[in-house]
């Protein structure tokens, strides 16, 4: 039976320290970041699911129970334009994003908004309210009352958002 020398044991603890200059080397080609990979097959997962925010969109209109129910458009907001709104969380998935700048992926949150308890889909790609989300549903959580804090903004004048509950010096929820 062998036994790990002291430096093997503590590398196991630490990690290894290597050269600035071959610091990439150790890395594999093109490996994700953890996030992007539990993203990516969150992703896969809802595909095999064939849930997206546009079907219950569409099944919203048509569980409608009056005209002006039907007529009335369904807003995708974005989360810098609600920040420090109280809302319920009902859920969210996944999306991965088209465009060129920015998060490979978004979140499109089913919300319910004050006042009227109206229910909307928010969209939101800021790294940390993604982690934010995936840990929330794996601590089953859902619905949940939450609200955006802006925790200041990025050098390109960008809010940088992040997912806060009420506490006990918050106001109640208005609806």
């Amino acid at each position: 039976m062998a036994t790990n020398t002291e430096q093997e044991v503590q590398e196991e603890l630490t990690g290894k320290v290597v050269p600035k200059e071959t610091a990439g080397e150790a890395e594999t080609p093109g490996k994700q970041d953890s996030l992007t990979e539990f993203l990516t097959a969150d992703i896969a997962e809802m595909q095999e699911r064939q849930s997206d925010p546009m079907q219950r969109i569409v099944q919203q209109v048509l569980d409608a129970d009056s005209v002006d129910a039907v007529l009335t458009p369904v807003d995708v907001m974005q989360a810098r334009d609600i920040v420090g709104v109280p809302f319920i969380l009902q859920e969210f998935d996944l999306n991965q994003s088209e465009y060129d700048v920015g998060s490979p992926f978004y979140a499109s949150m089913v919300c319910v908004m004050p006042p009227g308890d109206d229910v909307r889909i928010v969209n939101c790609g800021h790294k940390k309210v993604l982690a934010q989300l995936v840990k929330l549903r794996q601590f089953g959580a859902l619905p949940i009352p939450v609200k955006f804090i802006e925790l200041g903004r990025s050098q390109q004048g960008t809010a940088m958002l992040e997912l806060s509950k009420w506490d006990e010096y918050d106001s109640p929820p208005p609806f």
